[in-house]
């Protein structure tokens, strides 16, 4: 499963760009050293503790006790309510058009400016608006409200900032940076961004059809990783974030938290085709999933409280990445169990015997 991501990794660095390529860098380093910490470090302090008989036992927390639930028989349902937020989002992203992008993919300038005490955000918008500023997103940060964030798909920082003052004199109005993206740049990140995803969904499938020996186990996979990624995407849509670089790093994470979990399910699949050789594979399939579920809800129970606290306590700068995250990882979470392994039955179309 980690190898999966490492795959991912390697094609972001050589087609992402920017901060993709620093988040490829960053998630092989940290995939190497978690492998590492957790085959030879872990290994090491069990076997100190054994050796002094401080411990006698590993009893594994069991959220969830055995569970005999028909996966396979609600999968249809489950379709239905995947494809039916998959369409809710995407209508609301096309129907944003330009505006569901920001100022990384779409072009234009940023300016961050500080106010001698806290503004309201309408009289900054309404000001804006009279000066003949029509699409404009306006931020305020929540731990230092008195730092307002202004983006715009023009070039007019000096007007701008000459406005402000005039309707602020008393405010001592501070530039604190601008930055400028060109159109031509900002499509050539949006470029390089999408086949970066794809090119990392095409990765993924093939190993995982090798891996498995079967091709059915690639094509489900990466179809609930679609399936995640879209959702997400929908979300922030829904709610009125816009995508940028950092959202496309967001959904490179939930992939790579994906298909680590369905790959647990999968390999209990293939265990179990060689335990179980007279079940059908929709048998072995609800099997499989029963088995891992306490697994899979108690590793993304652990790993949304840290995301959870991103979201909460990341500031401004990282609200867009933690709820995506958010997002992701529960659907992510539901996909490994009601998708991506229901999927492979699907795509098989035969039962095994």
């Amino acid at each position: 499963s980690n190898f999966t991501t490492l795959i991912a990794a390697f094609l972001l660095f050589q087609f992402g760009t920017g901060p993709i390529r620093g988040f490829a860098v960053t998630l092989t380093i940290g995939l190497i050293a978690s492998m590492v910490t957790a085959i030879v470090a872990t290994r090491t302090i069990f076997e100190i503790l054994l050796s002094l008989r401080w411990i006698k036992s590993l009893p594994m927390l069991r959220i969830i006790k055995d569970t005999k639930i028909d996966f396979i028989g609600i999968r249809r349902i489950c379709y239905v309510i995947s494809l039916a937020m998959i369409i809710i989002g995407l209508a609301a992203f096309f129907r944003k058009g330009k505006e569901a992008y920001g100022i990384d993919f779409s072009g234009g300038q940023l300016q961050e400016y500080s106010f001698k005490s806290p503004v309201e955000i309408d009289k900054i918008r309404s000001l804006l608006k009279e000066a003949g500023f029509g699409s404009v997103t306006i931020q305020q940060f929540k731990e230092n409200p008195r730092v307002v964030l202004i983006k715009t798909p023009s070039y007019n920082s000096d007007v701008i900032t000459s406005k402000l003052k005039e309707k602020f004199p008393d405010q001592d109005v501070q530039v604190l940076r601008i930055e400028r993206v060109g159109p031509v740049a900002g499509k050539h990140l949006k470029g390089k961004a999408i086949n970066a995803l794809i090119w990392s969904f095409i990765a993924i499938m093939i190993y995982v059809a090798f891996r498995f020996k079967h091709f059915d186990f690639g094509v489900a996979g990466v179809i609930a990783l679609v399936h995640d990624v879209l959702i997400a995407l929908g979300a922030l849509a829904i709610t009125g974030r816009q995508i940028d670089l950092l959202s496309i790093t967001a959904f490179l994470t939930i992939a790579g938290y994906s298909i680590n979990d369905t790959i647990v399910v999968y390999d209990r699949i293939r265990e179990n085709m060689r335990l179980m050789r007279k079940s059908t594979l929709s048998e072995l399939i609800n099997i499989s999933v029963n088995q891992t579920l306490s697994r899979t809800i108690l590793t993304s129970g652990v790993t949304l409280l840290v995301v959870i606290a991103i979201f909460l306590f990341g500031g401004e700068v990282l609200s867009n990445f933690a709820f995506a995250l958010l997002v992701g990882f529960i659907v992510g979470t539901y996909s490994s169990v009601y998708v991506a392994a229901p999927l492979v039955l699907a795509w098989s179309g035969k039962k095994r015997s």
